[in-house]
């Protein structure tokens, strides 16, 4: 099977996040999706710390307000070291804020599954460029009326001042019958939530609180 990627003229919004105007494919569940909430930024730090962080769900409430608090429920049988990772086919549930200010309730919570961990190789020199990491939610519904992917990624970019910095491309696709349902009904607080993730994952990568 042919690795997964995302046509060369994809477009992301910069700094913010949106409701795409086209959904996006992903790894798992393909084309034809009903919408896709994505963003992206420039992160001055390694692509290998930004996903660090992303894999560490400990440290989650110091520094992402959309999910500030996770609970592994299991781990693939494969796994024998760094049981407080995510790693291919963990089990998770998130307290989902789709109101990111500190003081807010969880909205709801949601029960995930690591469906993708790899690297993002350059199809010509055959190099590492980054890496990328997914995950389907689990029900409670079955998928025909709605599954959804969310795909994070963290792309070495060259700085200006010659360091390496990482492109980070996050975006989640929407499928099935009640898609239009959540768009309307939490598309905008996913939308707030993703851009306090990437805005707390930058201030994390980058050395700030």
């Amino acid at each position: 099977m042919a690795p997964f990627s995302l046509p060369a003229d994809t477009a992301f919004p910069a700094d913010k996040a949106a409701i795409l105007p086209a959904p996006l494919p992903t790894p798992s569940h393909g084309a034809g999706g009903s919408f896709s909430i994505a963003c992206s930024t420039r992160i001055n730090a390694p692509p290998s710390k930004c996903l660090d962080i992303v894999r560490s769900p400990a440290d989650y409430p110091s520094w992402n307000p959309f999910c500030r608090l996770v609970e592994i429920d299991s781990q693939p049988s494969s796994t024998t070291s760094s049981p407080d990772q995510f790693h291919l086919g963990t089990v998770f549930t998130f307290d989902v804020h789709f109101n990111t200010s500190p003081d807010s309730k969880p909205s709801t919570k949601s029960q995930e599954r690591v469906s993708i961990l790899e690297d993002i190789v350059d199809p010509t020199s055959k190099k590492v460029i980054g890496h990328r990491i997914g995950w389907i939610q689990i029900g409670p519904q079955p998928d025909w009326m709605l599954k959804c992917e969310r795909i994070q990624e963290f792309i070495e970019v060259e700085g200006a001042d010659g360091k390496v910095t990482t492109e980070y491309r996050n975006w989640e696709t929407f499928y099935g019958l009640l898609a239009v349902v959540v768009k309307l009904a939490a598309g905008e607080g996913v939308r707030k939530g993703f851009e306090g993730w990437m805005g707390g994952l930058k201030r994390k990568a980058e050395g700030g609180n």
